[in-house]
């Protein structure tokens, strides 16, 4: 890809992408390391469910259940459309999605977890587990089609380095491309 193919980026999009791509990590972690027979375990006993939000499966999927949340939260704010996604965030369970992450990132007087937590999961028939799965497949879709994926020429420069060089070669490619905007 050359830098003369590439259209302009809202930032605010690219802003919010980050936030969905700290979400997704988190729900991948989850889904990695989450071994099905343990879960089977879990359900048999008393303190099983305890034991799932105090494990790194249980942190991380309580974190990709509130990060997804903040990423609505900042798609209204933002005031963003796309009608699948619209149509998603129309569903009462959003609400509830918004006590889930209040209930991980607010301090809570309850022991371990909160009934926020729990109040999101609702009956078998409401299948809050699936609509979660189709906000985030579907805030996917949206940012790969209005996010690029990276130039070859910054491709090249990232190969190899660490976190922190990748953080400032980035900035500079942006700062340079915005320089280079601003002399037209």
């Amino acid at each position: 890809m050359s830098l003369d193919n590439i259209k302009d980026l809202s930032p605010d999009v690219l802003m919010l992408y980050r936030y969905f791509a700290y979400a997704a990590y988190m729900r991948g972690r989850f889904q990695r390391e989450t071994d099905p027979e343990w879960l089977k375990m879990l359900v048999v006993d008393e303190s099983g469910l305890l034991m799932f939000f105090l494990s790194p499966p249980g942190i991380f999927f309580t974190y990709s259940y509130a990060g997804i949340y903040l990423v609505i939260e900042g798609w209204r704010h933002l005031g963003l459309k796309d009608q699948r996604i619209d149509e998603l965030l129309q569903s009462p369970f959003v609400d509830r999605l918004r006590l889930f992450r209040n209930a991980t990132f607010h301090y809570q007087k309850d022991l371990f977890f909160s009934w926020k937590h729990l109040q999101f999961f609702g009956t078998e028939e409401e299948r809050t587990e699936k609509w979660v799965n189709q906000v985030y497949d579907e805030f996917e879709r949206f940012f790969a089609e209005n996010t690029l994926p990276v130039p070859d020429v910054l491709r090249g420069e990232l190969k190899g380095q660490t976190h922190v060089e990748i953080a400032k070669a980035v900035q500079r490619f942006w700062a340079d491309r915005a320089e280079r905007r601003s002399d037209d």
